[in-house]
């Protein structure tokens, strides 16, 4: 599958995880948070982020930066 969106890994990322926080505590809410960690975890195989959080040399064919 492809998906032909105008945003970064990194932009993806750090929506999919903002957008967990503010889901409610509920089964459906849950189950969200759910499908979100999924899809951070494959923008993670994409884009890999170090110990630290940070991506730093840690780039891929597909993680989006300009100088990989």
């Amino acid at each position: 599958m492809n998906l032909e969106i105008p945003y970064t890994p990194k932009a993806l990322h750090e929506a999919f995880c903002y957008a967990q926080t503010y889901l409610p505590q509920t089964d459906q809410g849950n189950y969200y948070r759910l499908v979100l960690q999924d899809l951070i975890d494959e923008l993670e195989v994409h884009r890999p982020l170090g110990p630290d959080g940070k991506h730093n040399n840690l780039h891929t064919e597909t993680c989006g930066c300009e100088d990989k």
